[in-house]
């Protein structure tokens, strides 16, 4: 991912896909939900943090983070957002193909479906 920085007078700007195909998502997860542990094949994930109170894992290690921290998720790297308390929102830059079909759940608490098991050796 190409993440450009350009100092100004005023201050600065942070580019983070520049001229590469992306969509950009407001993730919300509501007070003590969580999303599904799960990866995606066709894109990286760039997460920025927009409320605090909120627990990030990726491929099993866990984050508290502060509001304005950034993660960057490669393909294939396990993943899901926790609410502790609060609602908490999360902004999501999708770097490659979008898809829900592109989502494949390791564990899920909603009962949706789930990856077979090999799948899930990466």
């Amino acid at each position: 991912m190409m993440e450009v920085f350009l100092e100004k007078p005023w201050g600065n700007i942070k580019a983070y896909a520049l001229n590469q195909p992306c969509t950009v998502k407001l993730i919300t997860v509501e007070p003590e939900q969580e999303t599904s542990l799960h990866y995606h094949k066709l894109r990286d994930d760039l997460w920025i943090i927009l409320d605090e109170g909120l627990e990030v894992t990726i491929e099993g290690e866990t984050f508290l983070p502060r509001e304005g921290e950034e993660f960057m998720i490669p393909a294939e790297k396990r993943h899901k957002i926790r609410s502790l308390a609060k609602r908490g929102r999360v902004l999501e830059i999708d770097i490659g193909f979008t898809s829900e079909d592109d989502t494949y759940r390791i564990t899920d608490l909603y009962g949706r479906e789930l990856v077979e098991k090999e799948e899930t050796e990466l």
